[in-house]
């Protein structure tokens, strides 16, 4: 024992043989260092070709020269000399076009002594991290924006898909309103065939009874107005039989006078629920319009309030002037205001619809809508603006040409 304890202390090892018997036959690439700057003393061919150098070129050269990190490698090559333990790292070369980062395993070499011989290096390149990460990057910016793509394609076909049901819903709704419209008028033109005959014979009783010497004034009054009354009734019934085409045209008549023949015809109903009435017109402000058509918009406007506001309520009937920012011609502006409970937001934009009503059973939905055709028919608008929280109330505006528009 004490001999072979001797020849292990005096025998000189040779290190760059020991590392050959370790790296030779390898494939991955090995390095053998001695000395305090780490000197490449081995390298195997593995080694060779990943650096790109011969092995003359390595030999004799510092390790850290060599590979990338180089206050990384000392440090890492001095612990492992200090603590006789294995240890790794990863270090990034900078010598290439992209970075290289390679992964390193250390060892020590010791003599049967344990005394160091040196340290045995195994280097491994981990591929082009650099470019494998810029790789996987794009493969996820690229799906990233597909998705994105996706979305947004998804969210315009749902929006496509609700117009389409949106508008499949009003065609359905146009469609059901112009069965009523038709159903409606073919009902209206039986009634109106049928109401025909007795108004004509009523008309003919008021005339003898207007003729009559005996009559009394005030009587002949009422008869007057009933007889206007049974005339604007076989007006509508003419219309709705489609027997002409208006017999009147247009005529220049008093606003006032429109006015005061609607406030005339609704007085029995003021009069029983004590409503106001407020008239504030130009006495002489003319129009030139069909005067039994605007007749009946007013009066059936204000026949909507009288039924809306509670008793002791208040009607306002103006009137105004202005001119068209179009074309800077004159306009007739008729206003219905009351201080009722108002129209509810969402009964807003349905209420000059056909068959449209918020009277319950006691409305029919076709007072405003004929209003708004009867409008339209002069060339004008009409709009609504209405409150259901104090100060309430709901205020119609018809705005119509001065002078007829051919």
């Amino acid at each position: 024992m004490e001999t072979e304890f001797f020849d292990n202390v005096t025998q000189e090892i040779d290190l760059p043989m020991l590392c050959r018997s370790v790296g030779d036959s390898s494939p991955m690439p090995m390095a053998g260092l001695g000395g305090s700057l780490h000197t490449v003393r081995y390298v195997n061919l593995a080694f060779c070709l990943l650096t790109g150098k011969s092995k003359d070129e390595l030999i004799g050269t510092v390790f850290c020269g060599v590979a990338p990190g180089m206050n990384e490698c000392v440090l890492l090559l001095d612990r492992v000399v200090k603590t006789g333990l294995a240890d790794s790292h990863i270090g990034q070369g900078k010598t290439a076009a992209h970075p290289l980062y390679w992964s390193y395993a250390m060892w020590p070499l010791l003599a049967a002594d344990h005394s160091h011989l040196g340290i045995m290096v195994q280097v491994i390149e981990s591929g082009k991290f650099h470019d494998d990460a810029i790789a996987m990057n794009q493969a996820l910016l690229l799906g990233a924006l597909r998705q994105h793509e996706l979305r947004d394609a998804a969210d315009q076909l749902n929006a496509q898909l609700q117009a389409a049901i949106v508008l499949a819903k009003k065609a359905e709704e146009a469609l059901i309103g112009s069965e009523k419209l038709a159903s409606a008028g073919r009902m209206a033109a039986v009634l109106a065939h049928e109401i025909n005959n007795p108004l004509a014979a009523m008309m003919n009783l008021l005339f003898l009874a207007q003729t009559n010497a005996d009559t009394p004034a005030p009587v002949h009054q009422y008869l007057k107005m009933a007889d206007d009354e049974l005339k604007r009734i076989a007006h509508i019934t003419r219309q709705t039989l489609g027997f002409y085409r208006e017999s009147s045209v247009p005529t220049t008549f008093l606003v006032a006078t429109l006015l005061n023949s609607v406030i005339d015809l609704l007085q029995a109903k003021m009069v029983s629920t004590h409503v106001v009435v407020k008239r504030e017109c130009d006495d002489l402000l003319e129009v030139t319009a069909i005067f039994g058509e605007l007749r009946q918009v007013v009066s059936n406007l204000m026949l909507n309030s009288l039924d809306a506001i509670s008793e002791g309520g208040v009607v306002a009937l103006r009137t105004s002037i202005s001119r068209s920012p179009l074309d800077g011609s004159k306009r007739i502006r008729i206003t219905i205001a009351d201080n009722g409970p108002g129209i509810p937001a969402m009964a807003g934009p349905r209420i000059f619809e056909p068959f449209f009503t918020t009277k319950g059973s006691t409305g029919n939905g076709l007072g405003l809508w004929v209003c708004k055709q009867i409008i339209e028919k002069h060339h004008g608008s009409i709009s609504v603006r209405s409150r259901t929280r104090e100060p309430r109330g709901t205020t119609f505006s018809v705005v119509i040409p001065q002078k007829p528009i051919l």
